[in-house]
């Protein structure tokens, strides 16, 4: 690194090096950042307000606490930015047929130039564009540095078109555009980059300068958030207005929300997250395109054990690249709609066995409620191929261990200590825990693929139940309004099936899975559904004339209840039955 730290202090600790370095006797600039006043380097920095034909170049220089801030902001995040306000004086035609601006940073070798060789500074890594593109005279560049770089010691601002500058900050490295606002924003990695006023794509092809580009121990992959201009009609659930992203081929539609403002994707969930992105319908609805570091508590700990989820819409996971989890044995998510729901991906039924089986049999297997099975029924005994669970009933589980001295397994452990970092639970002052705020839901990825998407909305369903009352009120609604003969039918199925053996005397269970096997699938499948479940031959054994009667109606009242649920959830949230995610990868 060329920090020549000894030296650059000397410039910033005595003008005597600055005189006799530059041809321009330094001033205080009327600029300041962090408390302090940036040293004016030449005569056109005083006032920060360029003519754009003698004086082209606005340069500075940081002050002692300011490159201390910098350095700091780039150790604790591997990368940091400045910012920097421009307005073009708007006045006068423009007569040349460009008006180039750029933004630089200055090291200490370079200031021998200011004043003398000036236009030497132009050769290096800029942030740059051109004042004839400019949509708007007012704006924000933003120009990176990563940790692999020195740490400037100033830097310059050249225009051809008068300007001023003002308003600088060091903030978090991103690469992008955001036009959200009355001041766009503009933003490029350590490269440097060319501003473009093309608010429907971006290119991240230069993320990797700036940010990891695999998960590892300390360091997270970066996210990306699209910003929207909000929608009061989004449309209807059979032709919902949408927007498509396209990553070098990878497609993602993104259904709308009504007065949506963001989404989030994470770029290990793409193939190509660090490539060009561009809006390929509906492009002026986009009003931002950001990539931005991950917080890094996301990264997997010194024991190799995730603990923090990554924020992301349910869509993605179905093929989310498993080589970007974070561990091999599963990832953790944060529903990005629901962000009380944490969601499992395991990579086998023998892994989410370890850390739910005990835990299934505890809350819902008739005739084991409430006990602590033995190692063997984790073992050996398969639970569910996907799992949900309230907050109540993970905090009944670990409290139930810990009065009886169980000795749960190592996964058992792990689960614990995610559902108390991530408040799901709370441990009281005598070991016992109680309830905090949320649910958990898994699949698995060993499980086909037409029924990894019937698990997902199944377990989905379940975690919103578990944490909106709204929604548990209107599903009793139905449910106590329902067909008694379809209900009953319904319930003997879930009582005998092998496999299910659900407890038909809890309320709460009965009418949280009624509204699941309901919403499972997309609507126009209910009927066909609950028609094939008719037929089935173990089922006629059990309930000859129960599926005889619903294989007579039609499955109507499924339909029926189906269709409120349906324009529920769309209303609310954008969903719709069969359909937990806003976002699909083509």
């Amino acid at each position: 690194m060329r920090r020549l730290v000894t030296v650059i202090e000397a410039f910033l600790l005595s003008l005597l090096f600055v005189f006799t370095s530059c041809t321009y006797k330094v001033q205080p600039s009327v600029l300041a950042m962090n408390g302090e006043n940036f040293s004016a380097l030449n005569k056109t920095a005083v006032k920060s307000k360029a003519d754009g034909k003698r004086n082209k170049f606005l340069c500075y220089g940081f002050s002692k606490n300011q490159i201390a801030h910098f350095k700091n902001a780039v150790y604790k995040n591997t990368a940091a930015a400045l910012s920097v306000r421009i307005n073009f004086d708007s006045k006068g035609k423009p007569k040349l047929p460009e008006y180039p601006y750029a933004l630089g940073f200055l090291y200490e070798e370079d200031l021998a130039l200011i004043g003398s060789d000036e236009g030497k500074l132009l050769s290096r890594n800029l942030f740059k564009g051109d004042y004839l593109e400019c949509q708007k005279n007012n704006f924000r560049i933003s120009f990176s540095v990563s940790s692999s770089q020195d740490i400037p010691c100033g830097f310059f601002v050249y225009t051809t078109k008068p300007a001023t500058v003002s308003e600088f900050r060091i903030t978090e490295a991103k690469i992008g555009w955001d036009n959200s606002t009355e001041v766009p924003v503009f933003a490029c990695g350590a490269d440097g980059g060319v501003v473009t006023w093309n608010f429907s794509s971006a290119d991240f092809s230069s993320a990797k300068s700036l940010f990891p580009t695999e998960n590892s121990f300390k360091k997270v992959m970066p996210k990306i958030e699209v910003g929207l201009f909000p929608l009061e009609d989004n449309g209807t659930w059979k032709k919902q207005m949408a927007v498509g992203l396209d990553f070098c081929g990878e497609k993602i539609d993104v259904r709308l929300q009504k007065k949506q403002e963001k989404i989030m994707l994470q770029t290990g969930a793409l193939r190509k997250g660090y490539a060009e992105v561009h809006a390929i319908n509906h492009p002026e609805l986009v009003s931002s395109m950001m990539l931005t570091a991950n917080n890094p508590s996301l990264s997997k700990n010194k024991f190799s054990k995730v603990l923090a989820p990554l924020k992301t819409d349910l869509g993605l996971v179905m093929d989310w690249p498993q080589g970007n989890w974070r561990v091999e044995d599963y990832e953790l998510y944060q529903w990005y709609q629901f962000p009380e729901v944490l969601f499992f991906d395991f990579a086998n039924y023998k892994i989410q066995n370890q850390f739910f089986t005990r835990l299934a049999y505890f809350v819902e297997k008739a005739g084991y409620k409430g006990t602590l099975v033995g190692n063997d029924f984790v073992e050996n005994k398969h639970g569910y191929n996907a799992h949900d669970y309230k907050a109540e009933d993970l905090a009944a589980f670990f409290t139930t261990a810990e009065i009886q001295e169980f000795t749960l397994n190592e996964r058992e452990y792990l689960l614990r200590e995610i559902l108390e970092t991530n408040r799901i639970i709370i441990k009281n002052s005598d070991g016992t825990y109680k309830a905090g705020k949320g649910a958990v839901i898994s699949i698995c990825r060993e499980s086909p693929r037409y029924l990894r998407y019937t698990f997902l909305a199944h377990e989905s369903w379940h975690g919103i139940y578990f944490i909106d009352e709204d929604f548990r009120n209107l599903v009793s609604a139905c449910y106590n309004m329902f067909d008694p003969d379809s209900m009953e039918f319904l319930k003997t199925f879930w009582e005998t099936q092998p496999g299910l053996g659900y407890d038909r005397s809890d309320e709460y269970l009965m009418q949280n899975e009624f509204m699941a096997y309901i919403m499972q699938q997309s609507f126009s499948n209910i009927a066909p559904y609950f028609l094939q479940v008719a037929g089935r031959g173990s089922v006629n054994r059990i309930q000859k004339e129960g599926a005889a009667y619903i294989r007579n109606t039609g499955a109507q009242a499924f339909v029926d209840a189906g269709q409120i649920l349906n324009d529920y959830a769309f209303e609310q949230w954008g969903l719709a039955c069969g359909r937990v995610s806003l976002m699909i990868r083509e």
